[in-house]
């Protein structure tokens, strides 16, 4: 799978240094909402984030995409109740690459790459702290309109046959950095 992902991302990066001159780097800041979906559903509450998305143009109606930021979210009461915890922090770091297609104003943006998922459990005395990291992919749909981007997505994480993923909706505005 690590070959697949190297592969995939090798051939982006050769693809965006082929069409350099076509189009212009824009930055895209936004907040992020973040409702868990399957596995994760049954431990995290919503969750709430800021993203930061580079976009280069590779086309006339394309661009090459890459996301990361920070997605923060609560455990459920039950769960913190089950562990008998006074506080359970999960959070999420993506690092997705991607394509987005834009089709006068509405777009699609399918992405893969890696997430590096971290849980804090504090309780009385007890404090416990796990990371890792696993496949994940997103499938984004969305909207511009005078450079503020609403976007909605669905994003899994895969690791050792579970997956846990979210429906997140973006607000962010869109930045040009350079042109041509």
């Amino acid at each position: 799978m690590k070959k697949v992902i190297v592969t995939i991302v090798g051939l982006m990066a050769l693809t965006a240094g082929a069409f350099a001159q076509q189009g212009e780097l824009k930055i895209s800041p936004a907040v992020e909402l973040a409702l868990p979906t399957g596995d994760a559903a049954d431990v995290n509450s919503l969750g709430l984030g800021i993203t930061a998305k580079g976009l280069y143009g590779v086309t006339e109606n394309g661009q090459v995409t890459f996301t990361t930021g920070l997605l923060v979210a609560g455990a459920k009461k039950k769960y913190k109740d089950w562990l008998d915890a006074d506080k359970i922090t999960n959070t999420m770091v993506p690092l997705l690459a991607g394509y987005r297609h834009n089709f006068n104003g509405l777009f699609v943006e399918p992405q893969i790459g890696y997430g590096i998922y971290a849980s804090k459990v504090k309780g009385g005395e007890f404090e416990s702290k796990e990371s890792n990291g696993a496949f994940t992919w997103a499938a984004n749909v969305g909207y511009i309109f005078n450079n503020i981007e609403a976007g909605l997505r669905y994003q899994s994480a895969h690791k050792d046959g579970s997956s846990s993923g979210f429906v997140g909706l973006r607000i962010g505005y869109i930045i040009p950095v350079g042109n041509k």
